[in-house]
């Protein structure tokens, strides 16, 4: 089919999107190389290369290797063009930081909150924060938060860390800034972190787990974040391990962040004597017996919960992340071992078990990325019909 005229505008933001793309992910490449993998004939392209150089987006960075031949030039993409603002809202601070156009955070920027925090004062917080990071051509604003969260309204429909319920996140936010805002549950943003920048990179199904303060699932499939009908998918702390069990934050009994977020050490640490998680932790390290049992333990519960989810989505890895990787070291190879046993033998046999490539940061810079999407993102395709 030929293109109509009105088509040609649609094709060469095609075009600069399937480059800009390429270099994110790919490069730097040479001209040839990306001529090659997007199909652009070289004089279109080369009247594209022009127009991103001028504009700052790409840069040529050196020269490719010889083998006896003219060594090529190479070209990636300008991380340093734009930057998003990410901020992740916690049960005591909020955070926010500037992270550039490969991920990299520049900036950071910090406010403690009220425990439980106060809506109206939070979001003051943010935009006072948000406020001091403002340099440079900023692409947007992204808020990552606990709980069950419909991305479209910018809602943070229920949060059982923060106690929140129909928090208008968005509405609140955009009068008070000139650029767009994205609004999303935290474990999705890291997820999505992941996908673009670090253990998720090379794969287009899996599964990120958070354990920490809470425990929270985002869930990748086919390359893209899967979010649900709603907004709630991936709410792996609060399936059911006890029906019989102690009443969870979220006021439903057994969850599972009764048995494995930090809830449980610290009543595991109540219980054995210590006086908080981190003497408990340092005792475990030292080689306490009943210190140890209680990670184990941990791991063992953190497991039961990610085999099912590993029976029912078959990802090809899981990402283990959050605020208590810090303590990996104490409970991740039970985890490990109570996944693999109890997943079904030709998935156990294939999945992968890793840890997060981007530790905490992967929360902003996760949340920063929502916001740079659109700037990354193709155009519709061109009707044909």
């Amino acid at each position: 089919m030929e293109l109509q005229k009105g088509d040609q505008g649609l094709v060469r933001s095609q075009n600069r999107a399937l480059v800009i793309n390429l270099l994110r992910t790919s490069g730097p490449l040479s001209r040839a190389d990306i001529a090659k993998q997007t199909g652009l004939a070289p004089s279109a392209l080369t009247r594209l290369m022009r127009i991103l150089i001028e504009e700052g987006v790409v840069e040529e960075v050196g020269k490719s290797s010889s083998s006896g031949g003219r060594p090529a030039t190479l070209v990636g993409l300008n991380d340093q063009h734009a930057f998003s603002i990410g901020v992740k809202i916690e049960r005591k601070r909020v955070l926010a930081a500037r992270v550039d156009l490969g991920g990299v955070i520049t900036h950071r920027a910090e406010s403690p909150i009220e425990d439980p925090p106060d809506p109206s004062e939070t979001l003051d917080k943010i935009a006072n924060l948000v406020d001091r990071l403002l340099n440079g051509r900023i692409l947007g604003i992204g808020v990552s938060v606990s709980g069950f969260v419909d991305p479209a309204s910018g809602i943070n429909l229920y949060s059982p860390i923060l106690r929140w319920e129909n928090v208008h996140i968005l509405d609140e936010l955009s009068p008070r800034f000139e650029v767009p805002i994205r609004v999303e549950n935290d474990v999705n943003a890291l997820a999505l972190a992941e996908r673009w920048y670090g253990a998720g990179r090379n794969y287009q199904h899996f599964i990120c787990i958070t354990v920490g303060e809470g425990i929270g699932a985002g869930v990748v499939i086919g390359g893209e974040l899967y979010r649900g009908a709603y907004g709630g998918a991936g709410e792996l702390g609060h399936i059911t391990i006890d029906p019989n069990g102690p009443v969870c934050r979220c006021r439903e009994r057994g969850c599972l962040e009764v048995y494995a977020s930090d809830r449980f050490l610290e009543e595991e640490a109540g219980r054995l004597g210590y006086p908080g998680i981190d003497s408990m932790i340092a005792a475990a390290r030292a080689g306490s017996e009943e210190g140890r049992d209680v990670f184990v333990r941990m791991g063992t519960n953190l497991g039961i919960g990610a085999k099912n989810l590993v029976n029912l989505l078959n990802p090809e890895v899981i990402i283990l992340g959050g605020e208590r990787m810090d303590e990996a070291d104490l409970f991740f190879a039970a985890f490990q071992d109570e996944v693999h046993r109890h997943s079904f033998p030709a998935e156990a046999a294939q999945l992968q078990i890793v840890p997060s490539q981007l530790g905490r940061d992967g929360f902003l810079i996760g949340a920063a990325t929502l916001a740079a999407v659109e700037f990354f993102r193709l155009p519709a395709q061109v009707s044909t019909s």
